[in-house]
């Protein structure tokens, strides 16, 4: 055994244990608003802070202290007054800010109190549908895509399909699939204001809340959200879009397939997908760490619950995503766009 790489591997199990134990004080962080309030007071003694979060003091200085100790917040040594850096507060506490990630943490946490059943399926083989994963899986993962989405879907990503834009701009029809609680489909509507806008996914309270934020939004007149899955919603699209769910369905075949039936001739499918390249070995990093246990716990199991059950996972990678759109009817498949965390497929007929 080489003492080295053991001592090397102990301090990373210990770094990942460090990061694990930030979860439910992120999660407390977020419900009790304590990133608002810190962000909001300023630089600020403990005992301030409590006051004005109305928590309890003790509480709160360990709370601090962890945070600081993570570096998702600042201690100023000199004055013993806690604050928010500007990034850490558009990281954590400014729920419109395009960098915002706090939302992860919410699935963090579903995971945790999805356990149990995960282990019951590794010894099954069986699958654990989207709706059966505890209720702030769902926030978190709007939450945590919002950001990325406002800060690429009609600024970087979508300009690399010119036809796509001229579509929207001139008043087309877009259908997203799979919408979940409506980002991606408002995010359309408001930057594309003459295109007829439609979402649609198969879990029903994700649509009942898409219906209430785009209601809060203003924008209630301009979308029409149905509870659909995606081998059965109905219409002609000059455009159908998969945002980071297609490798999540039982059938991503027969879903792309049905898509290819109600596209336009001369319609497009996009589709946006966790980064990844085609062999194990060279996905065998952070991101692909990232993703392998957020497919683990989640997109396996999705597809698993559902008919085929083909269970892509969250780092298919290109070419057997490419193939996948192959075999629904589509001639052309082309990546547009990459980051490191995900990538854009454009596909026509």
């Amino acid at each position: 055994m080489d003492s080295k790489k053991l001592k090397e591997l102990q301090w990373k199990v210990f770094q990942n244990v460090a990061a694990a134990q930030l979860v439910p004080l992120m999660r407390i962080g977020d419900e009790l608003k304590l990133f608002t309030t810190l962000a909001n007071l300023g630089p600020s003694k403990n005992n301030d802070f409590a006051k004005a979060a109305e928590i309890d003091a003790r509480y709160s200085l360990e709370w601090l202290s962890a945070m600081c100790a993570a570096g998702y917040a600042t201690y100023d040594e000199v004055e013993g007054r806690f604050f928010l850096s500007e990034e850490q507060a558009a990281v954590f506490a400014n729920e419109d800010s395009t960098a915002l990630m706090i939302g992860a943490y919410d699935s963090l946490a579903a995971s945790v109190m999805d356990e149990p059943k995960i282990r019951a399926a590794f010894k099954t083989g069986q699958g654990v549908g989207w709706g059966d994963h505890h209720q702030c899986y769902f926030r978190g993962t709007a939450r945590f895509f919002k950001p990325v989405y406002k800060s690429n879907l009609v600024s970087r990503w979508l300009p690399k399909i010119p036809a796509l834009t001229e579509k929207l701009s001139a008043g087309g029809s877009f259908a997203d699939v799979g919408c979940g609680h409506g980002v991606s489909t408002m995010l359309i509507a408001q930057h594309f204001p003459e295109s007829r806008v439609h979402g649609f996914d198969f879990h029903g309270p994700s649509i009942e809340e898409a219906k209430r934020l785009a209601s809060d939004a203003g924008l209630a007149s301009r979308i029409t959200y149905e509870t659909r899955s995606a081998k059965d919603y109905e219409g002609k699209f000059d455009a159908i879009a998969f945002f980071d769910c297609l490798h999540d369905m039982g059938d991503p075949v027969g879903a792309a397939e049905h898509a290819c039936k109600q596209l336009n001739d001369d319609g497009l499918l996009v589709i946006i997908e966790p980064f990844a390249n085609d062999k194990l070995e060279d996905n065998l990093n952070i991101v692909g760490q990232m993703f392998y246990c957020a497919s683990t716990m989640g997109c396996v199991p999705a597809s698993l619950a559902q008919e085929v059950g083909l269970a892509l996972g969250a780092q298919a990678g290109p070419a057997r995503l490419t193939m996948v759109l192959q075999q629904a009817g589509f001639k052309k498949v082309e990546i547009v766009a990459t980051t490191a965390t995900n990538m854009v497929l454009c596909a026509t007929k």
